[in-house]
């Protein structure tokens, strides 16, 4: 690109100002800022392709819906079953009892500790609740399948993922001498039994979800001891 000679007149003169013909230089062509090479940009592409139409499925295959959305959520089941996404994206219009995973850590000085898996609150971004409610759920369904196919009591198998959690509450908690675990669901109150409530109290007073009567009793799932860790 060029600019023409000419000539102009000055602002506060009358001779004449020559105006040079400037050359521009065309641009040079920009690097490629991608150091990927161009099969991990297409593979990262369908991945994240897959991932979006998982995500889309699953929330389309809630009820109500339609034969051919529910079709559609079947095809990424095995997404779904392999991230656990089934609390993160909240795909259940009417979600389940929330499994609460009781442990009970005895030190050798007779004291001991109760912690709940998933804790009432959690610090932190959003994905360590969601990883605590996903541990919960797993040794919750883990330990019922057991039961069921056994057709006895938890105390009578050696549950591998009880002794997993045993194992690391151990590790994590020094002192420690054996580790009790019981699972217990945290109830979804009823709406109506909500709203008599607040009709009751005037709205002066909230609904209490953790009272005690949101609880079922505590199953007992095993005793490990910390020796063998």
């Amino acid at each position: 690109m060029a600019r023409k000679a000419g000539s102009r007149r000055g602002p506060d003169t009358e001779e004449a100002v020559e105006v040079r013909e400037i050359e521009v230089a065309p641009p040079e062509p920009v690097a490629e800022a991608s150091p990927w090479p161009a099969w991990a940009r297409r593979l990262a592409t369908v991945v994240l392709a897959v991932h979006i139409a998982a995500v889309a499925g699953g929330a389309l295959g809630v009820p109500p819906s339609s034969v051919l959305q529910r079709w559609f959520a079947d095809l990424f089941t095995w997404h779904h079953g392999l991230f656990d996404q089934g609390y993160a994206y909240r795909y259940y219009a009417e979600p389940p009892p929330t499994p609460v995973v009781v442990a009970t850590l005895r030190r050798a000085d007779g004291s001991d500790e109760t912690i709940r898996i998933p804790e009432r609150y959690v610090s932190g971004p959003p994905m360590r609740r969601q990883r605590q409610l996903a541990l919960a759920n797993a040794l919750f369904a883990g330990s019922r399948a057991a039961m069921h196919e056994e057709g006895a009591d938890a105390h009578e198998h050696d549950l591998w993922l009880a002794r997993s959690y045993a194992r690391r509450l151990c590790l994590t908690h020094p002192g420690t001498s054996s580790v009790t675990l019981r699972i217990q669901q945290h109830l979804i109150p009823d709406p109506g039994r909500v709203l008599e409530f607040l009709e009751e109290t005037g709205g002066r007073e909230r609904f209490d979800l953790f009272a005690e009567s949101m609880f079922t009793s505590p199953r007992w799932i095993g005793d490990f001891p910390c020796d063998g860790f």
